[in-house]
């Protein structure tokens, strides 16, 4: 799979294909027999870093060069003439089945680029090339290399891969070679990691680094172990962000004309952030009230109508909110069971209460006269209020 790039503003970005039908961008492909999870992209656990694939075996001139991965850019993601560079960073790593881990590549391996352009032997100089966008400098045809070495980089850290074209595109292959430390070629069998980043004349920030993970005479299943060792060394999972609970209170009845206090006491921060909890509510149903001090913890309404009266709550520790809702129930004076009228049943249940336990409780339906005491006084209320005859057993 070749590296696409494109940029970002003012800097460069590389990665896996993210233009469908792109040459050589088949994400299917690339983790197909790879023993990957499901839906995981070759990206190495510790650092986030993605991990292009290639196999010296699958170029002509022999089991040690691939021009695998080339470097692609779809139309309109570059500036025409716009001179895309690679950056070589870190050490070269090795990874063998006997030791089954990744190292330092040993002093006696290296990994050559080649096709690259020495930066320095180039002109972009519009009128020095003669009305092209860039030339070569005079006397400059001596071919240059970069070296990935167990103990850093040598040659030539950063070329020119290519340029755009005049549609913003480019589609280039270099070529690396397995080769040891005088450049004969070959080496231990075995998975090879090289670090590469991607840059422009015209962009002043790299794109985030990437590994190319090289197959060097391993079987397949060795091959996708030496990945799994990548893939596998996962950082600990951040704990989880807990955010502000909001608690707007249980939904309750409570009486017509009487104010009534929302309670949010209850809410809490298990993760404080930088604020102490504030509060916010806003009434989204039943008839327009006015909130006593909205931005508190508990306000207060008037219900002056017989209706559902809801209210959301919003809690900030001024990182994360956090939402709950509360509802009123207001049905007419009297109406203690809520079926929507008010008779001997109702009368019934007021009596009841005052028998049992008269003493009300803030906002109580069955205490009509709202004194904070259930008593005779609050049945004979109600049953002046009847809608249906069965209030009047008597009555013809």
């Amino acid at each position: 799979m070749d590296v696409e790039i494109w940029a970002d503003g003012d800097s460069m970005a590389a990665g896996f294909c993210r233009t469908p039908g792109a040459v050589g961008c088949d994400l299917a492909q690339l983790v197909a027999g790879l023993n990957l999870p499901p839906n995981t992209l070759p990206i190495e656990g510790a650092t986030g870093k993605m991990v292009f694939l290639s196999d010296f075996r699958d170029f002509s001139g022999g089991p040690n060069k691939t021009p695998n991965p080339g470097f692609q850019a779809v139309q309109n993601m570059l500036n025409p003439g716009e001179l895309v560079r690679y950056r070589a960073t870190g050490n070269l790593r090795y990874w063998s089945s006997a030791a089954g881990a990744w190292a330092d590549a040993p002093g006696n391996v290296r990994i050559k680029l080649a096709g690259g352009i020495d930066p320095a032997t180039v002109i972009t100089d519009y009128n020095q090339c003669g009305g092209q966008l860039f030339c070569f400098a005079p006397g400059s045809g001596q071919e240059s290399f970069t070296f990935f070495t167990g103990s850093g980089i040598g040659g030539k850290a950063e070329m020119i891969v290519d340029a755009a074209n005049n549609q913003g595109s480019l589609h280039t292959h270099l070529n690396f070679f397995l080769e040891n430390a005088i450049g004969v070629a070959g080496g231990p069998v075995g998975a090879y990691l090289v670090e590469l980043q991607v840059t422009s004349n015209q962009r002043s920030q790299a794109s985030e680094p990437f590994y190319v993970l090289f197959n060097a005479g391993l079987s397949a299943a060795d091959y996708s172990a030496a990945l799994l060792d990548l893939v596998d060394t996962l950082p600990p999972p951040p704990p989880p962000q807990l955010l502000p609970q909001a608690n707007a209170g249980t939904d309750r009845v409570v009486r017509l004309n009487s104010s009534v206090a929302l309670d949010a006491s209850a809410s809490s921060d298990p993760q404080p952030g930088p604020s102490p909890l504030s509060y916010a509510w806003q009434q989204t149903q039943g008839p327009a009230v006015t909130l006593v001090s909205a931005a508190t913890a508990t306000p207060s309404f008037l219900p002056l109508q017989t209706g559902n009266y809801t209210f959301k709550l919003t809690v900030s520790d001024g990182a994360n909110p956090g939402y709950d809702e509360v509802t009123y129930s207001v049905p007419a004076l009297g109406d203690v069971d809520l079926d929507g009228d008010i008779d001997r049943i109702d009368i019934a249940l007021i009596l009841a209460a005052a028998s049992k336990t008269p003493q009300a409780g803030a906002n109580d339906v069955r205490d009509l006269d709202g004194n904070g005491t259930i008593n005779v006084q609050d049945g004979k209320l109600a049953q002046a209020r009847c809608t249906l005859r069965l209030c009047y057993p008597t009555r013809r």
